[in-house]
């Protein structure tokens, strides 16, 4: 049956995305019905179903010792019960931090729908009778249409229509949850990779983020940064003089990812540096976060005496800085170790999942850290590593090492962790673990209508995200005057959640 991909050596980013790949796929099979079977007999199973799975694809994906067949994910979906996209989009998102790693380039240019014209055109079609019908559209059906429309650069669609599909699309993103949310945002990083729709999804950024009380604006925003086109980018830098503190966090996400995918010019990578060394004159406590993100990001040269500047004030202000030379081998073990009894005690090295632990321990860069906590979340590891997290969050006597435990709550969540989250939240008096264990149990859909939200939001740190948990759940509680709010108000409007 094997043991998964293994590797050689420790990780500073994701060094093979062949290997994250086979790691996915294999870990899925391992824990389902099919995981007492050898790949031999795995493919037949699949053929017998009407999945053309062969033999070769199986070992290509579960070795890890030569290129994965890409057209095997969607065939892992299919037999594993998952909606198109499940493992795809995630493992497209992260492959464009890792275009030159094994594997990368190919899974990043991984498309949904068959290449041909005619192909794309029937697609478009069918969503279009169903968007005439009043139908809703899952995650998968978005990213089947922009695969579709995305197919090349000629449209196959007027640019109204786009316009406005694109509009729907980033607006189910903003209040998305999870798997749902996964697909969706790799349609729309998808739709600002081309040349003819960026613009489009930029204007619908500007619009449904001017509205007050929204949420999912830092989400919307970082859609921008896989926009590739010299001219838009050259349209935020030029504005970032004029960007109040409160949305600094906006243009620095946006501009993080063309900075850490070194697609930024020098010109473009001086302008912001200089930007940021203005802003440090007169910083504030909320800029703080935004500038040193986007100054990690940075060339070291030009990046590292900024962040040293703010580290000499406040060294736990950030989530970025401090990490690369820190030594994660006890915490990696730990998790490491949960994860593998909770599926096959013994198991001698973890496969994967170490090196995505390290990575997201010790990464000075945020993007790197949020898709090694999405493919972690997408793996059947996320419970287990979130209740060691959610351990070390309050007994660890090192301040990293409960602020880096907190974040993986807050993203590794599932219903499975529904008691220790509850825990958490009545024995915690740490208001950052306080957001982030509700912002966890809401993105779990552990809320239920017994949960009296009104207490938190009579608290001014956790008003927030106690009127989050009330929106994205739909939960009575949205309806007191206790949330009354902007926030309150634009999650009325939308009446819950997407969760599919």
């Amino acid at each position: 049956m094997g043991l998964g991909p293994k590797v050689s050596g420790p990780w500073q980013t994701f060094e093979d995305m062949n290997a994250v790949t086979g790691w996915l796929l294999w870990s899925h099979r391992m824990t389902s019905q099919f995981g007492g079977m050898t790949g031999k007999t795995f493919a037949a199973a699949a053929r017998e179903q009407g999945v053309p799975l062969s033999e070769t694809e199986v070992s290509r994906a579960e070795n890890g010792e030569t290129d994965v067949a890409v057209t095997a994910i969607g065939k892992y979906e299919r037999m594993l019960g998952m909606s198109p996209g499940t493992l795809s989009a995630p493992l497209r998102s992260a492959a464009r931090l890792a275009l030159s790693s094994p594997g990368g380039r190919r899974l990043s240019l991984l498309r949904s729908v068959p290449p041909s014209t005619d192909a794309r055109r029937g697609v478009v079609n069918a969503f279009y009778q169903r968007y005439v019908d009043g139908d809703q559209f899952s995650g998968a059906d978005w990213l089947m249409l922009v695969d579709a429309i995305t197919g090349d650069e000629q449209s196959l669609l007027p640019d109204a229509l786009a316009a406005q599909w694109i509009r729907m699309l980033l607006d189910e993103c903003m209040r998305s949850v999870n798997p749902a949310y996964f697909s969706r945002a790799e349609a729309l990083s998808t739709v600002a990779a081309h040349p003819r729709y960026s613009a489009f999804l930029l204007e619908a950024t500007r619009e449904l983020t001017a509205v007050p009380g929204v949420s999912g604006a830092p989400d919307a925003w970082s859609f921008l940064g896989d926009i590739r086109s010299s001219e838009v980018i050259d349209s935020l830098i030029a504005e970032l003089p004029s960007v109040p503190d409160h949305r600094l966090m906006y243009y620095s996400i946006a501009l993080s990812m063309p900075a850490c995918a070194n697609v930024l010019n020098a010109r473009q990578t001086r302008a912001i540096a200089a930007e940021l060394e203005r802003r440090l004159e007169h910083w504030s406590l909320g800029s703080y976060e935004p500038i040193a993100t986007l100054a990690a990001e940075l060339p070291r040269t030009i990046g590292a005496p900024i962040l040293q500047r703010i580290d000499n004030v406040h060294p736990l202000s950030r989530l970025t800085g401090r990490r690369s030379n820190r030594d994660v081998t006890a915490e990696v073990a730990s998790y490491t170790k949960a994860a593998m009894d909770s599926t096959w005690p013994g198991h001698p090295h973890g496969s994967v999942l170490p090196e995505l632990l390290r990575i997201l321990l010790s990464s000075e860069q945020s993007g790197i850290r949020y898709h090694a906590a999405t493919l972690i979340h997408c793996s059947p590891f996320a419970a287990a590593v979130c209740d060691v997290a959610a351990d070390l969050s309050t007994s660890s006597p090192d301040a990293l090492t409960r602020q880096l435990a907190t974040y993986l709550v807050s993203r590794l969540a599932t219903p499975d962790n529904d008691e220790r989250l509850r825990l958490l939240l009545k024995n915690s008096d740490r208001r950052s673990l306080l957001v982030n264990t509700l912002t966890a149990m809401t993105h779990a859909g552990v809320i239920t209508e017994q949960d009296d939200l009104r207490k938190y939001m009579k608290d001014k740190d956790l008003r927030y995200s106690a009127i989050y948990a009330a929106g994205i759940t739909h939960h009575p509680d949205l309806y007191s005057t206790d949330a009354d709010s902007d926030w309150a108000t634009w999650w009325r409007g939308k009446r819950g959640g997407i969760w599919e």
